[in-house]
């Protein structure tokens, strides 16, 4: 029975190079964590650039939107043209309006799709930062328990 007493204790009580594995592992953890974090940050920012992009498109076809009311209030045969690559071709006002209309209506659904997208982003990037936060925090104290322990050991 005695000769079983020193395993059954170094299993109850961790050694100095479990210890280290069990930090290892908490801070490869914690740097998973801060990776994807990371990965996140890029995507909410390339995201923000879309939806700059989108925000910008959406304001210029408003513009061209309150051009073709005053076309339309001023003359009902104005000549509208439309731009094809280098070439001018004339379109009729109602078809622009109903063009710039849709493409209006589809700018505004690429703006709420691309707001979702950011916001969900946002919410899983403050939730690994509060994980990180307990991790790091859950690691400090391990350290400063395992200093004790150490500090204790070595008093008696």
């Amino acid at each position: 029975q005695h000769l079983h007493t020193p395993s059954i204790i170094s299993l109850n009580k961790p050694t100095s190079k479990m210890t280290t594995n069990i930090g290892a592992q908490a801070a490869d953890a914690v740097n998973e964590k801060l990776v994807e974090r990371q990965k996140l940050e890029q995507e909410m920012y390339a995201h923000h650039q879309d939806l700059q992009t989108l925000i910008s498109q959406r304001n210029e076809n408003e513009m061209v939107k309150e051009e073709l009311e005053i076309c339309e209030k001023e003359s009902s045969d104005a000549t509208i043209y439309k731009q094809v690559g280098p070439v001018l071709l004339k379109n009729d006002l109602s078809d622009a309006t109903d063009t710039i209309e849709k493409r209006l209506e589809f700018i505004s659904g690429e703006i709420k799709k691309t707001e979702g997208l950011i916001s969900k982003k946002e919410g899983r990037y403050e939730e690994l930062g509060k994980a990180i936060q307990e991790m790091q925090n859950a690691m400090q104290k391990a350290a400063v328990e395992a200093a004790k322990a150490a500090a204790q050991q070595a008093a008696s």
